[in-house]
């Protein structure tokens, strides 16, 4: 099971050790392994993992223009891509896993592949080579791709429907090797393959299941098929136990990934989502949860995708034990409108305070009336009716003056060390941290919650949960490359769009049914874990339990969910979509091909307070360059090839490699 595990540790010993036996070889330095010498088994592992990790980053940041995640800066990656205000750092950690991790290793694969005549490596290498591509190419829009990887430094570009049609013949070779059994003498891919395990027939679904998402993001264009996508999808997963999956591990790290230094094992999309503390979901994808599409239903998936933190905790009397304590589950930023007795939007006030301090002994501190009337309604009324909302009569003692508010944070209360006003309430706004044993944050191997703080060595002792962690996010938790759910909804988009509703309904039923199924396979593991209670003997099952059949059958049979044919809209499909594909960069894809909000797909969406624009965006919602609808190259290709990037953007009518209009531009397939 822990093949991800095994392989880094098993190379690290590898190549930590020769014998005197060899030290004679100068030929062959087992140290140092070549791009000759090594072995297609140890190279493919490390080709799945680079490009992982470079679509985990990708998951996050796109999401964050998704309007699924936020950042706790508005002026950070993550707070301006959420705000639509872009800025090029986005780029540069996709950019260079990709790159410098996998796609530089995939030619020598491919040539060692044939010399051993092990096609199915070549096959798992034009797969993800492939599947790289065809990333940077929906980020992008062009790049460079037929000179990407040779000698030449500064490469030209290609048009993204030529990425795309040398992606898809890269599929479709791969389809043709995995197709054929591998020659007698073959170094068996189950010895390097982190996602199939080896299995043929799975890589097979993937390229169909691939085929049919890619061909699909095309479905603007003159040449689009329908029915070729619904030929791939029948021959893609079929069930969650046909599922592509990335499986990954708490566990003490065997090393660090060499571009980024960020730890080996852990969940690809944690690095960047769950590591630290600075990214919250957003208001909207909080709704889409507890309220879809104003239905007033509760999702069971929310305990789940949804992290909730240890609020109105009170401490026993020499202050070593948590005696009492609720649960606050994360309500979300509002990216969009004010929150109940506020004045301005949460980002409009100012950054959010991510990072909370444990109060040990009473603290108190002062609150001014101006400031508090910059941002609440009701002024000291309505600051104090917040405080009593969050904190127990143990947690605080509060009095209201004439012109202050005092509060006496009592021992136990998480608290901002500051005495603004505006950050009182951002304990509502649960972190989607969540603590590793390899980082010595964690507790236990089973205990992924967060006990982070001001002071982290008394939350950890006490077992203080300041986030119970998130589905998709966590550092154990899978990496779905490609799933049955998808499959579904994409079903169901193609049968709506030809006006078939009764083909659709059944397509979209599935997948949400799909959704709960694929969850609930991942939260089985985690009970039988033990992750279900913390290490300091917390509850924190609601989290990390199976969904119960009783209440998946309550939400199917619920206005959340449409009933019959005749009422389903393309909104419900796309937002139940949204919902089901977890952290994936996908998203972001299907929101620029349905135009956002613009088009009446995603409801409920509106652009964020806090966006400016930078004056690169069109004013007019109903104008594509409205939306951000592609990332601007990374330094790599401004700095060191320029040239190529401003000829590249010279068919849009920009001169130069760093003009900002390019975030505004659809890539080819959104045209």
């Amino acid at each position: 099971m822990k093949k991800l595990y095994a392989i880094i540790l098993g190379l690290a010993t590898l190549l930590s050790l020769s014998s005197c036996k060899d030290w004679l070889d100068v030929n062959t330095d087992p140290d140092n392994p070549s791009n000759l010498s090594a072995t297609v088994n140890n190279r493919l592992p490390w080709i799945q993992y680079y490009y992982m990790y470079a679509w985990g980053t990708a998951n996050t940041r796109a999401n964050a223009i998704a309007q699924m995640v936020t950042g706790t800066s508005r002026t950070a990656a993550i707070g301006l891509q959420a705000n639509w205000n872009p800025a090029q750092g986005i780029s540069t950690t996709v950019y260079q896993n990709w790159f410098l991790g996998a796609a530089c290793n995939i030619p020598d694969m491919i040539t060692k592949a044939n010399e051993d005549n092990s096609p199915h490596y070549e096959a798992a290498g034009r797969v993800v080579r492939a599947m790289g591509f065809i990333m940077m190419c929906d980020f992008y829009g062009e790049m460079p791709y037929t000179y990407a990887i040779t000698a030449d430094f500064t490469p030209s570009y290609d048009n993204g429907d030529v990425i795309y049609a040398g992606c898809l013949e890269d599929i479709d070779k791969a389809i043709e090797i995995f197709s054929q059994p591998q020659p007698t003498g073959a170094v068996a891919l189950s010895e390097g393959d982190l996602w199939c395990g080896g299995d043929a027939d799975k890589w097979l679904k993937l390229c169909y299941g691939l085929k049919a998402r890619w061909l699909n993001n095309m479905s603007k264009l003159s040449t689009f098929d329908a029915q070729e996508v619904l030929d791939c999808i029948s021959k893609a997963p079929t069930s969650n136990a046909e599922n592509i999956i990335m499986k990954h591990y708490n566990v003490e790290t065997a090393g660090y990934n060499f571009t980024v230094g960020d730890a080996y094992g852990p969940n690809v999309t944690y690095d960047s989502m769950a590591w630290g503390t600075g990214q919250r979901l957003t208001r909207w994808y909080v709704n889409l949860l507890t309220n879809f599409k104003g239905s007033g239903v509760e999702d069971p998936r929310a305990d789940k995708l949804l992290p909730s933190a240890m609020y109105k905790v009170k401490l026993n009397t020499d202050g070593s034990a948590i005696s009492s304590y609720e649960w606050l589950r994360d309500e979300g930023v509002d990216a969009y409108d004010p929150d109940e007795g506020w004045k301005v939007a949460r980002h409009v006030g100012g950054n959010l305070n991510g990072y909370l301090t444990i109060a040990t002994a009473d603290v108190s501190k002062e609150y001014a009336k101006d400031e508090i009337e910059k941002y609440y309604t009701n002024g000291i009324t309505g600051f104090v009716n917040a405080i009593n909302k969050y904190y127990s009569a143990d947690n605080v003692t509060v009095t209201a003056g004439a012109d202050k508010v005092t509060v006496v944070y009592h021992p136990g209360a998480m608290y901002v060390n500051d005495t603004n006003p505006l950050y009182v309430e951002d304990i509502k706004y649960v972190q989607l941290r969540s603590d590793g044993v390899f980082e010595t944050a964690g507790l236990a191997v089973n205990d992924m919650n967060c006990y982070y703080s001001g002071n982290s060595a008394k939350t950890r002792a006490l077992g203080f949960v300041q986030g119970t962690g998130a589905f998709y996010s966590r550092i154990d938790s899978d990496s779905y490359i490609l799933t049955y759910p998808e499959m579904c909804f994409i079903k169901a988009e193609i049968y709506f769009n030809q006006g078939n509703k009764s083909a659709a309904f059944t397509a979209y039923q599935d997948g949400i049914k799909a959704s709960f199924g694929l969850m609930n396979n991942k939260l089985e593991s985690w009970t039988a874990d033990g992750c279900g209670t913390t290490a300091r003997g917390f509850d924190v099952s609601f989290a990390y339990s199976p969904i119960p059949q009783a209440d998946i059958n309550a939400y199917m049979a619920s206005a959340a969910v449409v009933q019959n044919s005749g009422d389903l809209t393309l909104s419900d499909i796309m937002m139940q979509k949204f919902i089901a594909m977890g952290v994936n960069y996908q998203n972001y894809n299907d929101m620029r091909k349905y135009n956002y909000y613009a088009d009446g797909v995603y409801t409920e969406m509106k652009d964020p307070a806090y966006r400016n624009g930078n004056g690169i965006f069109d004013t007019n919602p109903s104008s594509k360059s409205h939306f951000v609808r592609r990332w601007q190259h990374s330094t790599h290709e401004t700095n060191y090839n320029s040239t190529e990037v401003a000829n590249i953007y010279a068919q849009y009518g920009y001169d130069s490699a760093l003009d900002q209009h390019i975030w505004g531009i659809p890539v080819f397939w959104d045209k």
